[in-house]
Parts: structure tokens; sequence; C-alpha cells
């Protein structure tokens, strides 16, 4: 499915579109807030490079002509795709060395265009990154760390958008790879249907990244991790070998093929095509906002909650931290408090009555309903697609800003909680003088939760990389250390890899690797990521 005419400008230097940068009312409200937390006075305000004052690596190659239409060695093209949207990766934009770019990158639209680009790359040993909307936020489609390969192509996916068919009975859609999250749900509108799927990064990531990446989205409970969604998949090697997975409802036939390509990230080859399981648009809503006095007692709340097997479709807690900070920018008053926010649709008239069994049992762990809380959820809804904007904002004042995610079970994640957040506050501390931390659960199950921190704190403007790279690493050991994983959705990329090997025994990698020669037995798809280090 194609975009509408006059479609937004991605930011080469920022998340996103340039039309959705914060706006003076957003950028007010950040530096209102930063001035009750920090003096304002140790800041250090720069703009970013203008795009064309970025030195990039020079390519190595020149497309042939018969891929002249298809292959791009422009210096646009190829700082679009030389970096992903972490903070790494746009603190990077801002250094005056020469940035490590693709040699070219490569908008194939049709899957024989594809074969065609991945045989000349095959046939002369590129190196090969697939590249999606380039949202990821790990640094998944940098290309770092392949010097030894004659040239680097980026393969941008997002020219194979088409939405292939929608089956309403089956509720199965099934779409090219490229795909992005709204042209997605345009195309399911019309059948009463759409993913309820949408991650942070919705309006530019792709159903190929969602896959690839084992990602999960907004609506926070039930199937909202990728790999539970994908009834089959399809691709290509970048050797021309294809394959596609039989659209199954399950199956117990030794391994299941498709669980090995999500989660892949492009390290074994190309996701074209992907069948997904997708709802029916809801037709009643409801959303209750629920105060507690600490944030330990709402996860104890959300336990009980999830372990009704009822299931809100939403239910996120904001602890007493992130609950201040997002008042502050939504223009409410802030409360010391957590706030655990449930929300539930469906196609019949059962939201009310759920809302009211789950608002019954957050009151058993002392959650009090509160009604002033209608307008901070709506500004949060709005917030949580805007807070990567105010991100890039919070960079122009060399702030050290950045999330990190992670899942623990029930029975751990108090003591979890406390230690990470802890250890995050005193190394903010330690590296940048002082620091602000706070905590919200974004994804909970029966037997765990996703617990998802963010931090900023004042940095300086030549050390911005070495002091992110600090923090990073101590909170990154500690995460693995006290039992959690090093990334719920988020994905593993370059910056997990070091702590993602500690998660897997011996044998399992031993067996990825072997998996990995033989559907890439040049090691040409993403290298450097570890199953093939």
């Amino acid at each position: 499915m194609k975009r509408d005419a006059r479609p937004k400008t991605r930011n080469p230097v920022g998340w996103g579109y340039q039309e959705d940068a914060a706006t003076t009312k957003e950028c007010d409200k950040v530096l209102a807030s930063l001035s009750e937390q920090f003096d304002l006075k140790r800041f250090d305000k720069s703009d970013a490079l203008a795009a064309e004052n970025i030195q990039l690596s020079p390519s190595r190659i020149v497309a042939p002509e018969k891929l002249r239409s298809l292959v791009s060695v422009s210096h646009e093209a190829r700082l679009l795709h030389a970096v992903g949207r972490s903070f790494r990766d746009l603190a990077k934009l801002r250094e005056s060395i020469p940035l490590t770019a693709p040699d070219a990158v490569a908008t194939p639209q049709t899957h024989e265009d594809l074969e065609r680009v991945l045989e000349w790359a095959y046939a002369n040993d590129y190196a090969i990154i697939p590249f999606g909307g380039g949202s990821s936020v790990v640094g998944g489609v940098n290309p770092e760390g392949m010097e030894s390969f004659p040239a680097v192509i980026s393969v941008d996916m997002q020219g194979m958008n088409r939405v292939l068919s929608v089956s309403k009975g089956e509720r199965i859609v099934h779409a090219e790879a490229g795909v992005l999250g709204p042209d997605l749900d345009a195309a399911l509108r019309p059948h009463g249907l759409h993913t309820r799927y949408s991650p942070q990064s919705f309006h530019h990531s792709t159903l190929g990244c969602w896959v690839a990446t084992r990602g999960a989205g907004h609506n926070s409970t039930v199937h909202q991790k990728i790999e539970e969604r994908v009834q089959a998949v399809s691709g290509i090697l970048c050797d021309g070998r294809t394959f596609s997975t039989r659209p199954l409802p399950a199956t117990s036939v030794a391994i299941d093929p498709k669980s090995y390509w999500t989660g892949s990230e492009g390290m074994l080859g190309f996701i074209t095509s992907a069948r997904l399981r997708v709802y029916p648009l809801p037709e009643h809503r409801g959303f209750r906002g629920i105060a507690f006095p600490t944030f330990v007692q709402a996860l104890e709340a959300a336990r009980e909650i999830v372990q009704t097997d009822l299931f809100p479709v939403q239910l996120r807690i904001l602890d007493e931290d992130e609950n201040i900070q997002t008042a502050r920018l939504a223009g409410v008053h802030p409360h010391r408090r957590a706030l655990l926010i449930l929300g539930d649709e469906s196609t019949l008239p059962v939201v009310e009555e759920r809302l009211e069994l789950f608002s019954r049992i957050a009151a058993q762990h002392g959650g009090i309903r509160d009604e002033s809380a209608s307008r901070l959820l709506r500004e949060w809804v709005r917030l949580f697609f805007r807070q990567p904007y105010i991100r890039d904002f919070l960079l122009q004042w060399n702030m050290v800003v950045d999330t990190f995610e992670t899942a623990i079970p029930w029975n751990s994640s108090a003591e979890f909680y406390r230690a990470i957040k802890d250890i995050t506050r005193q190394t903010l501390e330690d590296t940048l003088g002082a620091g602000h931390v706070g905590c919200r659960v974004t994804h909970a199950y029966s037997d765990g939760v996703c617990l998802y921190f963010s931090f900023y704190g004042p940095g300086s403007r030549d050390k911005l990389l070495q002091q992110w790279g600090r923090i990073k690493h101590a909170v990154s050991e500690a995460v693995v250390r006290e039992g959690g994983t090093i990334s719920h959705h988020h994905a593993m990329g370059r910056d997990h890899s070091a702590y993602a090997k500690q998660e897997f025994p011996h044998i399992h990698v031993s067996a990825i690797r072997d998996l990995k020669r033989s559907l890439d037995p040049k090691g040409l798809m993403n290298p450097g990521l570890w199953i093939s280090g």
C-alpha cells in the first residue's frame, strides 16, 4: 500500500519526521520541568549539525548500470541508513569525525528487485543489512565492525509494502515486510479489523522489523509480543534461496521454522512477508486511573489482576518519579504516588464490568480510583508517541537521556526494581553529577512483568558518548546480574550482544551458529552480531 500524497520528511539527524518535531509549547514544558530539577546554568546548548555537514566514510563502490534505479550512493541516502535512532546513534551524528555509513543503499520495490540486488551483493561478497524503518534503538542496523568486507549494502524494504490479502474469517492479514504500521491499519479498517499492535515506533517501523526484532505493542497484555501474533513468514536468503512457512494455527512437528525468524534481526536472511493475527475493531472502550502510595503496592495489584486471566487490554504502572515527570509534561499538578493505568476494549458491552472488577482488586492493595487522573491519562497516550521527539530536544541541551527495559518474574520484581533503580541513580550521580530515573510497567503476564526504566541528566558536549557508555554498561551489567533479560522488546542489536550471550547455554549458542552457517554460508547478513561472533 503506497503512502498518501505529500508524505512527511524523515529527519536525518533525529527521530521520525521533521514536521513532527517537538513544538514550542512542549519545549517550554520540558524546560520548566528541568528547572525544577537542575540548575540550568550547568546546561550547554548546541544545535545538531546540518545533514549536509555530517562527514561520512567514503563509498567504495559504484552500482552497476542495470541496478542504478535501485541503488543509491548519495550522501542523503547513506546518512539516513548509517545509524538507527538510539541516543548513541543521535549523539554520534553530532561528532566531528566521519560517520561510518553503508557504501550504498538499495530500495527494492518488488521481490524480483530484491533478488537482483542480492545476486549482485552475493557475487561480490558485500555485507548486507536489512533495513525497515530505521527506528532501532540497539544498534541493529548500524554498519559497524564490517571493515573486512569490500562494501556494505543497506537494503531498505519500505518499497515492498503491499497488503496482499485480508481474511476477516480467520482474522489474518498477509502483507509484505516493508509496510509501515499506519498503512497496515488503514488497509485493515474497511474490514472492521486492526492490528492492536502499536509500539512507540508505530509510525516509523515496518511489519518485517516487528517480526525480526521480536517486538511488543502498546497494548500491553495478552499476545502483544509479536512472536505470538505471527502465523507464517516468507523470505529469501542472500544466496537467492527462498522459503515460506505454512499458514497453520499451530503445529507439533519438530522445531517450528518461523520461530527462528522472529528475533533474527537480519542475521539469517530477509523476511519478505508475514501473516499476522489481527483483531476486530472494538465498539466499547474504557480507562481507569488508580493511585497507590507505592510502586510495589501497584505491582502486587497488577499481578493479581493479570492472574484473573481476564487480562485488560492495557495495564501500565508509572512509579512515583515517572508519574511526577509525566504530570509535569502534561501540565497536571504532580503528586508523589504511583499510578496504575488500566485500559480495556471489546466488541461486547463488558468493559465497565471488567474495569470495576480490576478496580476492586486494586483497592485490596491500597489503590484508590483517581478521578482527577483522566486528563493525565489522555495526555499520557499522546506523550507516549511524543517522547522520542522530546528526547531530540533534550539532546540539544546536551542531556544524556535514554531508556532500558527488561522482564522479571513476579516474585523477584519488587527487589529487582529497587536494586536497578538505586544502581541507575548512583551511576547517574557518579557520571553526571545529577540525574533523574523513573520506571514504568509496560507489559504484564501471569508469571512476570516488563519493567521499563528511563533516565536523564546533564551531560557534557564533548563527552556524551563516553558518559552514556558508562551508564549503559553499569545498568546492563546490573540487569543481567540481578536476573532480568537484557531486553524484553527492544531486541539485542550491537548494544546488547555482549550481555545477551549470558542468557543462553553454550550448546544453544553453538546450535544458532550452525544455523547461521547453513542459511548464510558466507556470513554476509548483518555480520558482527553475537551468533556469528
